[in-house]
């Protein structure tokens, strides 16, 4: 992959975590019943780390297009931001993750392909959206659109080339 696919693929990440920031806040907004002071500082968390990203994204076009003498150091430059950038972006899921956890009281999640996730009070089986393992088989984070397993994540998380630490991959 070239330093320009990556920057291209980066930014697409940022451009879906933003659509999903959107949605995670209002979701937050709307069902989650997070006090004011804890929602105002969740909408914080997720336009810092968006603006962080975007600002990363644009520092890593400007390190791209330097002349020719500076390439090798721009390059690498650039490698660093995309990293930093993917890294935010994960920590910013995990943040949604968490608020998910915190404000549970034994509901759950129940969401249609396309529709936002609203809480029902019966439990309702979810699977991996994308191996199928079943909620009882692994941990699972549940989307508004999509669900999925920890060794669904490692993969993901290798294939977008983020480290996770040995307690993370338990």
């Amino acid at each position: 992959m070239t330093l320009d696919d990556e920057i291209t693929a980066v930014k697409d990440l940022v451009q879906f975590a933003r659509s999903a920031a959107a949605e995670h806040l209002e979701r937050a907004t709307k069902d989650l019943h997070l006090g004011r002071k804890a929602l105002s500082r969740y909408q914080d968390f997720l336009s810092v780390t968006i603006d962080n990203a975007d600002s990363a994204l644009k520092h890593c076009r400007e390190a791209v297009s330097s002349p020719a003498a500076l390439a090798q150091a721009s390059t690498t430059i650039a490698q660093g931001l995309l990293a930093v950038t993917r890294e935010s972006i994960r920590l910013m899921y995990t943040a949604m993750a968490v608020i998910e956890e915190l404000a549970g009281t034994g509901r759950h999640l129940n969401a249609r392909q396309g529709e936002i996730a609203h809480v029902t009070e019966t439990a309702v089986p979810r699977s991996c959206s994308f191996c199928g393992k079943a909620d009882t088989e692994s941990k699972l984070v549940a989307g508004p659109e999509a669900n999925i397993c920890a060794s669904c994540t490692r993969l993901a998380c290798e294939v977008l080339g983020i480290e996770l630490s040995a307690s993370e991959t338990e």
